[in-house]
């Protein structure tokens, strides 16, 4: 019998269809069975069906479809999460490369249909990228660190963790675990740069990237793959949004299928394997759980004689060329990279404070081990591994900063609590220009309520402030516990409905107090924050 071009993949769970791959497209589709010809004419043309199945008067119909139900029956129920998308997988103890229109299996070429697996590879538009490229070397490698190193970091190993992130991210998809990136730093300080000129290269160009997309969106456009995702303008300024997103990056980090309702009465279920890097400016993440998932990294300017050869290093030696030679390192060492990641994560997890998330052990092991795949291609052993973060400077407490301990951050949070209610911004009109033009933010507004001098603006701020539930007293700024009053500043954010209350006292002297009575809005409990704790 001749080879079949189609491969039966089984039925759907109510038996409605047959889903079945395509041997010369490599798509995967269904039909629904019949005795008629229409539906098998997508499995194969008519020619294979009449040599197949003759009858008296042309193709015997009824007996091909009975042969290829009774294909389904032994394949048994299709299920829709053993299909997998572009990207790098590991197939039991195989590395496979899905790059599209064909698969490298451990470093051979092989069609689409015919890998043996309990997996599906189904045709997607081919990855722009040779997989017979040289990968990078380790000399490379070392100049590539060297040039973003010199790009000017808000911490000492924030240039290791977002380039131990981009090693990772090329084969995210075989990983167990997948730290989340976080660039946040203020306008004009070089995070457009830093994703445009630095980051989609080294990632090959391979990386989707969204800019302001909703977290339904950006999982609809990755669907089965695992490439890469870079989502811009995931700002704190649209709480929904963010939270979507960090909801993506929460699923991304351990790959666990979720589901969620939908309105035809049946669950739909999916799971994200993609390695996640958020960009913004207001770019918070109060909870301690996510940030024990993310590594959080930030520009600092360069004076302008420094940032000249430093820009044309980074734009001659960082290219989508380049890029493809690491994403071929990678996936060639990938063994290498999942012991090396065991490894530093116990290394890691020794270092970390009594009390410090157990997650960042996971995190921060797998950054370096990415980090350190960039320079050596060498298996390490837990001293090996420690000597090499002590040539390169990294050191947990250091590295993890306010998250190295639960009580920091909870202080931290209640800190960005803190800082959400003085920036929010209020409608003012005076003739002080010191004050802006028709806005002030709720700091100003207190400093204003504080001044010994003024008396009739202080009286005016302490109004304004009063009726948004907030009170300048001498020891301490109170904050009325009641949600409406507050409305106007939390509602939008996870301090939202009486939050803020548990979040503020957890910064250094906060604490409940009795009654307060809030000019223009009456009485009301309240916390108190010490000047100090407050910033001022």
């Amino acid at each position: 019998m001749a080879e079949a071009p189609f491969k039966v993949l089984g039925w759907c769970t109510d038996r409605k269809v047959i889903y079945y791959q395509h041997r010369q497209t490599g798509q995967i589709a269904y039909i629904t069975p019949s005795a008629q010809a229409t539906p098998l004419l997508k499995l194969a043309p008519a020619g294979f069906w009449e040599s197949q199945y003759p009858g008296r008067l042309g193709t015997d119909w009824v007996t091909a479809a009975s042969k290829v139900i009774e294909s389904a029956n032994k394949r048994g129920v299709f299920a829709l999460d053993r299909v997998r998308g572009r990207g790098v997988w590991m197939d039991g103890t195989q590395v496979v490369w899905h790059l599209g229109d064909r698969l490298e299996v451990d470093g051979k070429q092989v069609g689409l249909i015919d890998h043996q697996s309990s997996y599906h590879y189904q045709r997607l538009p081919r990855l722009d990228i040779d997989p017979a490229t040289a990968p990078l070397s380790d000399a490379e490698g070392a100049l590539i660190l060297q040039a973003v190193k010199a790009m000017g970091w808000s911490t000492p190993v924030d240039h290791l963790h977002l380039l131990g992130w981009v090693m990772l991210a090329n084969v995210g998809g075989a990983l167990d675990k997948r730290p989340v990136l976080q660039i946040t730093c203020g306008f004009g300080q070089g995070k457009t740069y830093t994703l445009t000129v630095v980051i989609q290269p080294l990632l090959a160009g391979l990386a989707i990237c969204e800019s302001n997309s909703s977290e339904a969106a950006i999982r609809q456009t990755l669907n089965t793959d695992t490439l890469p995702a870079l989502i811009d303008e995931s700002e704190g300024e649209d709480q929904h949004k963010r939270e979507g997103h960090l909801k993506l990056a929460r699923l991304s980090f351990d790959g666990r299928a979720t589901s969620r309702g939908t309105t035809y009465g049946k669950a739909l279920t999916y799971a994200v394997r993609s390695s996640m890097a958020l960009v913004g400016i207001n770019a918070v993440i109060a909870d301690p759980a996510g940030r024990s998932r993310t590594v959080v990294v930030g520009r600092q300017q360069l004076p302008q004689e420094q940032w000249g050869p430093v820009d044309r290093k980074l734009r001659e030696l960082v290219t989508v060329k380049t890029g493809a030679m690491l994403v071929r390192r990678c996936v060639t060492h990938l063994p290498t990279l999942q012991a090396n990641v065991a490894t530093f994560r116990r290394v890691v997890e020794a270092q970390l404070p009594a009390g410090a998330a157990a997650r960042a052990g996971d995190t921060y092991g797998a950054l370096l081990a990415g980090a350190h795949l960039l320079l050596s291609t060498a298996q390490v052993d837990e001293a090996q591994a420690l000597d090499w973060m002590d040539r390169v400077g990294w050191d947990a407490a250091a590295a993890l900063g306010v998250d190295a301990a639960p009580e920091q951050s909870a202080a931290a949070e209640g800190a960005q609590c803190l800082a959400k209610l003085l920036s929010h911004e209020e409608q003012w009109r005076t003739a002080d220009p010191e004050y802006g033009t028709g806005r002030i933010t709720i700091r100003e507004l207190l400093q204003l309520a504080r001044s010994p001098s003024g008396a009739d603006e202080a009286e005016q701020a302490r109004t304004a402030l009063g009726r948004r539930g907030i009170k300048a007293t001498d020891h301490a700024l109170v904050i009325a516990n009641n949600a409406q009053l507050l409305a106007a500043i939390y509602n939008n954010t996870k301090w939202r409905s009486g939050g803020h209350v548990e979040r503020l006292r957890d910064l250094p002297g906060a604490d409940a107090a009795g009654p307060h009575h809030f000019k223009a809005m009456g009485t009301h409990k309240a916390t108190t924050v010490p000047w100090a704790a407050a910033g001022f």
